[in-house]
């Protein structure tokens, strides 16, 4: 009898080890697919990261060209404003003597 004790306590030290094995090598296999899923992940991210910022950056110079388009139009306008306005180079000669000679 206590050989067969023997016998079904080797088997179940043995059951055991290759049990542990299998646990160590899920535990490994899992770990490189966590480790692939996050790589796959943090590209993923990157990519989509640097498409939002290449958006936003084309958006920021669309917007800074249209401000600068309207910016040269007022300006142009103020400009055509100004040299279309009557001078009274009589009066401002006249004004000046007056403010000089006081």
């Amino acid at each position: 009898m206590a050989l067969t004790e023997v016998n079904v306590i080797s088997h179940l030290l043995k059951v055991e080890t290759e049990a542990s094995v299998l646990v160590s090598e899920a535990k490994e296999e899992a770990s490189k697919r966590v480790a692939l899923a996050q790589s796959k992940a943090d590209e993923e991210i990157k990519s989509k990261v640097s498409e939002i910022r290449q958006q936003l950056e084309s958006d920021f110079n669309l917007k800074i060209q249209q401000l600068s388009e309207n910016h040269e139009k007022i300006i142009e306008e103020y400009k055509k404003e100004i040299e279309s306005v009557q001078k009274d180079t009589e009066t401002f000669n006249s004004f000046l003597e007056k403010v000089l000679n006081s």
